[in-house]
């Protein structure tokens, strides 16, 4: 340990500093009258008189989230989010909601409206430092963070800062918020210092209890029919080769429903796509890697007996107030290395099934040759409809991407027609269903992977949820170049497949044009790229799609803008 000094500073510079000495690359900031002493820090630190993490300017909370998000699914490196007090904390809420429900750890942090009328550096000066004030600014949103507090004075900074970080990084990870009142962190330090490393750390991951190990290996080792769910299990990246080692050697098939993240090469025999209902009703055992839902029980029957696993770092999955999943054996890891172990403990009892596990094998590649042509013929089918069909739109993705490319995904992509054979190259941010994620996201993205080649992919709906101008802005500004493509239908789908399903043979379900689902108005998106110097471009007809992606893959990596494709989809 080494024990370092800084002289002559504001609490709001040693913090700065603190941050960027644990690790923290980026201070993704939407500011307001509470951030006079961390601009002046960061305007320090950029003379080259002190150390901060590089800071973007978002011009919307949610973008700021959205790329602290994106940059972490991409890095697995935590970053920082700083807002305007109170209305700054409301405003970033939605992206805070995503990052607790997908696992994502995070520092948000806020200023807190100075607390003093008069006397102290950074007191009151202003109308709104009185009309702006709390009694309890964290009660917005205790519930979607692991830990929250207000820093109290400069000797605890160091304590709080590493107290924050370990909090956020340990399993199952996630948020923290602290507030910063201006007064104390604009108060003027002769000496501060720190250790580093920081003294706190982030509790060593979950790991599996060996019986209960010992036990799910035998089940699935015993199972005639066993089945894999995974979800959001490719969070991690270490998941997807013990899953596609575990998969391969014992035949064991596995469905990725409503996933958000890639946990299984899409090349890989025993993928059998992304609905579980055609292997659930006959599977005697299934393994269900980190999904807080695997299927849905009014849909989705299990066969009689059948044993199900739960393998996540909460398997129980206690913030949500209440599921009811079967769940007979749940096991607690990190799941890369619960399906390394689980890999390990297998493959001696298996050499006496081998006969079971081959038969099993040609059943299962069998099925999948069925599958993917089905999948050529729908794409034959649909490849010239117009409006274009999202599974051509997806096809013509997948032709102009590579595989180190990645792909974010809050749109009608359909994965079937996209390829993903690495891991972190496809994924989404709306864990909490907070829509207008992709934008940001595939900003933070590019920011942690400047040489690769990212495509955003939103509906029309999430689209202009992602406060489009101020993440075109963002993108122009911190030279992002990326390629953002609306699957634009003109209408919320969710919103009215939902109300078909809730009232079956209604009124809304009888009508053309039901209200609150239709966005047919003014939706010339791709002129709102414009006016941060991108290329925009709209396509509806489908044999022009291929050139017009090209063009825009162009514009992208050959003049470095940002480019968008507003493309008229069913």
């Amino acid at each position: 340990m080494t024990i370092k000094t800084l002289n002559d500073v504001t609490v709001a510079e040693a913090y700065l500093t603190l941050l960027a000495e644990r690790g923290i690359d980026y201070l993704f900031a939407n500011a307001g009258s509470d951030f006079g002493p961390i601009i002046e820090g960061l305007t320090r630190a950029g003379s080259g008189a002190g150390l901060a993490p590089t800071p973007i300017t978002c011009p919307h909370e949610n973008t700021a989230l959205h790329m602290a998000i994106g940059y972490y699914l991409v890095t697995g490196r935590m970053q920082a989010v700083m807002v305007h007090t109170n209305v700054g904390t409301a405003n970033g809420l939605m992206g805070l909601m995503n990052a607790s429900r997908g696992g994502v750890p995070m520092l948000y942090s806020a200023g807190r409206t100075p607390i003093n009328e008069d006397t102290y550096q950074g007191h009151r000066d202003m109308d709104i430092n009185w009309t702006q004030e709390m009694f309890d600014q964290a009660g917005i949103l205790r519930e979607s963070v692991k830990w929250e507090y207000e820093l109290r004075n400069a000797p605890q900074l160091e304590t709080v800062v590493d107290r924050a970080l370990s909090v956020a990084r340990s399993e199952p990870s996630g948020p923290v918020y602290l507030t910063l009142p201006r007064e104390v962190i604009a108060q003027k330090l002769d000496k501060f210092s720190y250790s580093v490393p920081g003294r706190l750390q982030a509790a060593s991951p979950p790991a599996p209890d060996p019986e209960t190990l010992e036990q799910v290996a035998s089940l699935l080792i015993k199972a005639e029919n066993p089945l894999i769910v995974a979800s959001q299990a490719g969070r991690q990246l270490d998941v997807m080769a013990p899953l596609a080692a575990l998969a391969e050697k014992y035949a064991i098939p596995v469905v990725q429903y409503r996933n958000r993240f890639v946990s299984l090469p899409s090349d890989h025999p025993m993928h059998m796509g992304f609905e579980p209902r055609p292997l659930l009703g006959e599977a005697d055992v299934v393994l269900v890697l980190d999904s807080v839902v695997p299927w849905l029980p009014h849909q989705h029957k299990l066969k009689e007996g059948a044993v199900v696993i739960n393998m996540a770092p909460d398997p129980l999955y206690r913030y949500i107030p209440i599921r009811g999943h079967q769940s007979d054996i749940a096991l607690t890891t990190k799941v890369g290395l619960g399906l390394t172990l689980l890999n390990q403990a297998m493959a001696g009892p298996a050499k006496a099934k081998q006969a079971i596990i081959d038969a099993r094998r040609k059943k299962i590649v069998d099925l999948n040759a069925t599958m993917l042509d089905n999948r050529k013929r729908l794409l034959e089918e649909k490849k010239n409809s117009t409006p274009i069909h999202p599974a051509w739109l997806s096809h013509c993705i997948d032709q102009v991407k590579d595989p180190d490319s990645i792909v974010i995904v809050e749109s009608g992509l359909m994965q079937e027609y996209v390829t993903t054979t690495r891991p972190g190259t496809l994924f989404s941010a709306t864990a909490a269903s907070g829509l207008g994620a992709g934008t940001g996201t595939a900003l933070g993205a590019k920011l942690a992977s400047p040489d690769k080649f990212v495509i955003g992919t939103y509906g029309d709906g999430s689209y202009m949820f992602g406060n489009p101008i101020a993440s075109h802005f963002v993108a122009a500004e911190s030279n992002l170049p990326l390629l953002h493509i609306v699957f634009n239908n003109h209408i919320w789908g969710a919103v009215r497949n939902s109300t078909n399903r809730v009232m079956p043979n209604g009124y809304a379900q009888k009508s053309n044009r039901p209200p609150l689902t239709y966005l047919d108005t003014a939706n010339k998106f791709e002129k709102a790229v414009e006016v941060a110097d991108g290329y925009g471009e709209a396509v509806s007809d489908p044999t022009q799609l291929m050139g017009a992606l090209e063009r825009a893959r162009k514009v992208v990596e050959v003049e470095k803008r940002q480019a968008l494709l507003n493309v008229r989809c069913t």
